[in-house]
Order: structure tokens, then sequence, then C-alpha cells
């Protein structure tokens, strides 16, 4: 078992961490989950998806046998939303999966003209006609937010690894000569928005994944100590070749004892 030193609150991953896609719960991260409510160590779950809202996410965490609040929950969607609320301009193309439309409370959702092109995981949804819109708005002026970038993501044992939206976010990037701001990990304000939820100094929480790009640099580069899963996203070359060092590796959250 093992922990990282002086972490007295947490930031964890849920795919490939918590959960394996198509498989269920891993095995013992219920129990993981419950020592941190035993020790009463705050944490929130922090993922890059962009296929579900907040509530879904509980809802299928649920469904794992794992227990968690979605005030506990931080996505990418929460950080777009208020940066586009904030900017005043609320029109935006959403290319994201309509069950996640209600984490965009307050942006006006438009299908051409919009002052934002916002790209999650559309999946099959992705065609040339609301690529083609995105291409017209963004050529127009409009930003483009981009939940995450990652380039694929594991669907699961029929499926196997898949197109994700960084694959999309890239292209309308070459088309157009905008550059996205990304709002999920590794981006530092995704972090700055974890801990502000969580109140908690960076030095003292711990960001638990199996993505070591995403979860862990991004962490580092935040203040936070670092805790490297050998999930389904582990690369040890990865990891080798980084300047950046975690404070632990684990085979499992299991192994994990706060």
């Amino acid at each position: 078992m093992a922990w990282v030193r002086e972490a007295v609150g947490a930031l964890v991953d849920i795919d490939g961490t918590l959960v394996e896609v198509g498989r269920g719960a891993v095995p013992g991260a219920a129990a993981f989950l419950e020592r941190l409510h035993a020790r009463a160590l705050p944490y929130k779950i922090c993922s890059n998806t962009s296929r579900r809202s907040r509530a879904e996410v509980v809802r299928a965490l649920a469904d794992d046998g794992l227990r968690v609040r979605a005030a506990d929950v931080v996505l990418p969607a929460l950080l777009a939303r208020r940066t586009i609320v904030e900017s005043g301009a609320l029109r935006a193309q959403l290319l994201v999966p309509d069950p996640c439309i209600p984490d965009f409370s307050g942006v006006e959702p438009v299908e051409e003209g919009g002052d934002w092109v916002v790209v999650g995981d559309l999946g099959r949804s992705f065609n040339a006609d609301r690529l083609d819109a995105a291409f017209r708005a963004l050529r127009g002026g409009a930003r483009l937010l981009a939940l995450h970038r990652n380039p694929a993501w594991y669907a699961g044992p029929e499926r196997g690894w898949v197109l994700d939206a960084g694959a999309y976010v890239a292209a309308l990037e070459h088309a157009t000569g905008v550059s996205a701001v990304v709002v999920g990990k590794p981006a530092l304000a995704f972090f700055e928005l974890a801990l502000a939820d969580l109140g908690l100094p960076a030095g003292d929480v711990v960001m638990i994944g199996d993505s070591f790009e995403n979860d862990c640099v991004g962490a580092a580069a935040a203040g936070c100590k670092t805790c490297v899963v050998r999930g389904t996203a582990f690369r040890a070359d990865v990891l080798a070749a980084s300047s950046v060092r975690p404070d632990v590796v684990v085979d499992s959250v299991d192994d994990l004892t706060p």
C-alpha cells in the first residue's frame, strides 16, 4: 500500500483509473473511495469526458458501484461554460453530444454564426455539415474552445481505440488557422478550477490518473503532487522520456491507502 506524503486532498481521474471502459469499476476502486471518505479527505473526480454531462457521469459511476456527488465531478464543459458566459458573447455552436447540453446553461446554442465553436466528442455524429458550419464560423471570427485535445480513446473491447475530439480540433485549426483554447486536462485552467472547488492549495493535493501527460504533467505544472496508475492510457515510454517525475507509481488505486 502507498500514499503521497503530506497530501490531504485528491483529484481522481475516471477512465483507466476508477473504471475500465466496457468492464466496469477497477477492482478495489470502491474500497479506495471508501478510504477517502473514512479519512474525510476531500476529493474531486476529474475527467476529460465530453460524452456525458456531470449528472450522467454520476449515474454511470453509480451503476459501477461507485458513489460520488455531482458537486464533486469536474469536467471541461464547466470551464467552457464559464469562459463563454463571462465573455458576454453567448452564441455557441456546441459540437457536443445532446446529453452534455445541460452543462452549458446560460449559453445560447446555435447551428450557424456562433461567437464560439465548442468541440467535444460527438463520435459518429461528427459529419461534414457540422464541421463545415464550424469552419465557416471560425473563418468569420468565432473563437475555438476545445474541451480537450485527446486524439483517441479506448471505447471498450468491442470497438477498441477510436478517434476523439482532439482529431477534429486539429482539423479545424489546420483549415482555419485559428488556435483552440483548451479547457480540459492538461490545461492549467482545468486544474485551477478543480483546486478552487476543492478549497486546498495545490501543494496539499495529489492528482491520481493513468494518463501521464494529461493527468500528471498538467497537475505538476499546477503545483500538485502526482500519482501515476498503470491503467489503460499508461505508457511507460512516455513516463521514461519526461523530465517530470511522479511522486508515486502504482498498479491500481487499490494500492493507495490515504
